[in-house]
């Protein structure tokens, strides 16, 4: 017997380095700078978020972690780009529910395949849109806003971050609630120009992120009149839900998930995910970039972000269809 046991202990640490070929690979990660593609253009609220997320990992993992910011084609331009990646981890995406569930439902043909060309690694944040108007509006409810889009038929045009994304789908599925009120779609390449077209009076109204609109609600410039989440934001105790305004079935929050490219080792994955919660579980990181942002913490292993993307999933869908939008 003991002449087998140098053969035994060979064969089981060959069989050992067989079985978790990349565990070591994720222990030793991070050896080179890591990038986080952000699928719209800087200052706005998924910008914002990946800049204080980078930050913090940067720190973490001691080496820099680089924003990367591809903007355009309601995320399809970053997602593309991030499928065609190498699965080493150092290619991440910060998308939204438009990249990882949209998309699908507003092109017969995509460059990529959500379910399919993605690592799926956390779930983020999740949030509810803020509608707001210049503060010098007449306008003063969410009641008002609709009152006056239905005096005056496609003549109160709002803002979005672009065709099909997460503002045109949650407006648009408002004015289904609210008796099919006409306001009119005027798209932008991100949330943060369709803003600035507010505060120039070019629209009337826009729907985005507190981490966005909270320093011009701050400086008055614009008014905060509804939020579109099941509770009131903490920051925002003033400002009414549209379901306590009287509109139902008008519950919308967005979200913030991280992936990689397909075929990324699941302990690579797992360890991303792990440092990713350690960062957003931070009290400072909460207090300074979670909850002034009208945020709510989402974190969640790759298996319970997938559960999750397949049940919203389908909700998106029917909001799609209600929308009539096709891309292609």
């Amino acid at each position: 017997m003991n002449s087998r046991r140098p053969f035994i202990i060979g064969a089981l640490a060959t069989l050992s380095s067989l079985m978790l070929p990349h565990a070591g690979a994720a222990q030793d990660w991070p050896t080179q700078p890591v990038t986080i593609v952000v699928p719209y253009a800087p200052g706005g609220a998924v910008d914002i978020m990946g800049r204080a997320l980078a930050e913090k990992l940067a720190i973490r993992w001691k080496q820099p972690v680089v924003v990367d910011n591809r903007a355009g084609g309601t995320e399809v331009i970053a997602a593309n780009a991030v499928a065609r990646a190498k699965p080493d981890g150092y290619t991440l995406f910060l998308a939204t529910e438009v990249g990882l569930e949209t998309n699908p439902f507003l092109f017969s043909k995509l460059p990529y395949n959500p379910s399919k060309d993605f690592t799926l690694i956390t779930r983020v944040i999740e949030g509810p849109l803020v509608y707001v108007v210049r503060s010098d509006s007449p306008i003063r409810t969410i009641q008002e806003l609709v009152q006056k889009a239905k005096e005056h038929p496609n003549q109160i045009s709002y803002g979005s971050s672009g065709p099909g994304g997460s503002v045109h789908l949650a407006v648009n599925w408002f004015a289904i609630a609210s008796g099919n009120t006409p306001f009119t779609h005027v798209p932008y390449r991100g949330s943060a120009p369709a803003v600035q077209d507010v505060l120039a009076g070019i629209v009337q109204f826009t729907a985005a992120p507190l981490s966005l609109l909270a320093p011009f609600i701050k400086e008055n410039r614009l008014r905060a009149i509804a939020t579109s989440g099941s509770t009131r934001i903490r920051t925002l105790p003033d400002v009414p839900t549209l379901t306590e305004s009287g509109y139902k079935d008008s519950v919308i929050q967005y979200m913030f998930g991280l992936v990689g490219p397909a075929k990324m080792a699941p302990e690579l994955a797992e360890r991303i995910a792990n440092d990713v919660a350690s960062v957003m579980h931070d009290p400072e990181f909460l207090a300074r970039n979670v909850e002034p942002n009208g945020f709510s913490l989402a974190v969640e292993t790759p298996k319970q972000f997938e559960r999750y993307l397949n049940d919203d999933r389908e909700i998106t869908k029917v909001r799609v269809k209600a929308a009539n939008v096709q891309l292609d």
